[in-house]
């Protein structure tokens, strides 16, 4: 058994277990499932189990992030099933704490650190587009958006099938196709935005503007 594929069995063991336990904690207390809970109590136990103590402490999604996918999460339960909503955010944890288990091991080539690169200067372009059509009025390009994260699917693309299952490919590109609808998409930007994607770029503002994204 591959290294990729003890991380990918490992790693669905302690989210399932992680899950578990958000579950009955949000039950308990009356919440709800919460991204914040999910992706910090995740990583926190699996890279305790392959990189030990020290490596439990470098968080691959730290709470700035966290937050963030908590607000995306709220925006996409107003115009998503609840289940797909939160579906897809699972997704983004999972195949973020994978990838970054599998980068901080040594796991990764050059070719592989490239297309990484190539993603998140694609995707920074993605989260530029979302503040701007919140801040300037009459900015919404679908047609951009959509290609901005296609392209940014493409480069994370080509290290997902190197590294992980064919599962999580097919996640990945699921996750992709669902936030390029061309009716999200409308939701979301096009005529007056609403307070929860206010919020949301807000958020991703002050990120950008610190430099983590």
């Amino acid at each position: 058994m591959t290294a990729s594929t003890m991380i990918e069995l490992e790693s669905w063991i302690i989210y399932q277990c992680v899950l578990n336990e958000c579950h009955v904690s949000s039950s308990m207390e009356g919440g709800a499932w919460c991204a914040r809970d999910i992706s910090l109590r995740a990583q926190k136990k699996f890279l305790s189990r392959v990189g030990g103590v020290a490596s439990a402490r470098a968080l691959v999604l730290d709470e700035h992030a966290a937050k963030l996918l908590d607000q995306f999460l709220t925006v996409l339960r107003e115009r998503l099933e609840k289940r797909e909503a939160e579906k897809l955010v699972k997704h983004v944890i999972k195949a973020a704490v994978k990838l970054g288990v599998l980068r901080r091991h040594g796991h990764l080539s050059p070719a592989d650190d490239r297309a990484l690169a190539a993603f998140r200067s694609k995707f920074h372009t993605v989260l530029m587009a979302v503040v701007s059509f919140c801040e300037v009025d009459f900015s919404y390009d679908r047609g951009f958006l959509q290609d901005a994260l296609r392209e940014s699917h493409q480069s994370l693309k080509s290290v997902v099938e190197r590294h992980l299952s064919d599962k999580s490919v097919s996640r990945l590109a699921g996750v992709f196709a669902l936030v390029s609808r061309a009716e999200l998409l409308d939701s979301l930007f096009a005529g007056a935005v609403s307070a929860d994607v206010q919020a949301l770029a807000r958020l991703l503002r002050r990120e950008l503007d610190r430099g983590l994204l």
